[in-house]
């Protein structure tokens, strides 16, 4: 890994509720992932708006 890559690397933990742990697991096995990996994808597409405005806000 670059220092570049180190950079911009995040690393996080995340806790989720049952019901979308569950809903993460089984879209993860249905691609034959880990849920960290699908997790990372679904991250890895978040936009953020051009004021940096989160991208779920009302």
């Amino acid at each position: 890994m670059t220092s570049t890559d180190e950079r911009d690397e995040l690393r996080t933990e995340l806790w989720l509720s049952a019901s979308p742990g569950r809903l993460i697991r089984a879209a993860a096995d249905r691609a034959g992932l880990r849920p960290v990996e699908v997790l990372a994808q679904l991250a890895e597409r978040v936009v953020v708006g051009e004021d940096d405005t989160e991208p779920f806000s009302t």
